[in-house]
């Protein structure tokens, strides 16, 4: 029983390091395009959507059509950066951190889903979305209480 969960936690390490490896590289872009202002901003939108995509691959979860418009409230949280993203090297840094920000949380939500979840769980795409959705939530809530906690 313990090399079981030995193994299934190695494998979970190793698409931890892969999709950690995902959001860098996604960071990287959007800082190198976010360097051309007024137009970057729909180009980070974009590879923040393909990042999301690659998680999903990575961690083998299936996704409906859509899928994106599950995540729409750590999105929509970007659009507080939108008008930074106008300014060339501030709009770079802003960039960079709202894709990382966005991966983390991303993967983060995804990895618990995983720990959590039945093997027939994983493969039911409306699981997916509701327990996803609820993890991305229970982070938001942390960081707002983190937040209020300071000031």
């Amino acid at each position: 029983m313990y090399g079981c969960l030995g193994k299934a936690a190695r494998v979970m390490d190793s698409l931890l390091e892969t999709a950690h490896a995902c959001v860098e590289t996604h960071a990287k872009q959007a800082l190198a395009v976010s360097f051309i202002p007024l137009v970057s901003a729909p180009i980070v939108y974009g590879v923040c959507a393909k990042m999301i995509k690659q998680l999903d691959e990575i961690f083998g979860i299936p996704t409906a059509t859509g899928w994106d418009s599950e995540i729409t409230h750590d999105i929509m949280a970007g659009i507080i950066a939108a008008p930074v993203l106008a300014i060339p090297l501030l709009g770079a840094g802003a960039a960079s951190v709202f894709i990382k920000s966005i991966g983390m949380n991303y993967v983060n939500a995804v990895a618990e889903m995983l720990r959590t979840a039945s093997e027939e769980e994983r493969k039911d795409i409306a699981f997916i979305s509701r327990r996803v959705k609820e993890e991305l939530q229970k982070l938001h809530e942390e960081k707002r209480k983190k937040r209020r906690a300071r000031g």
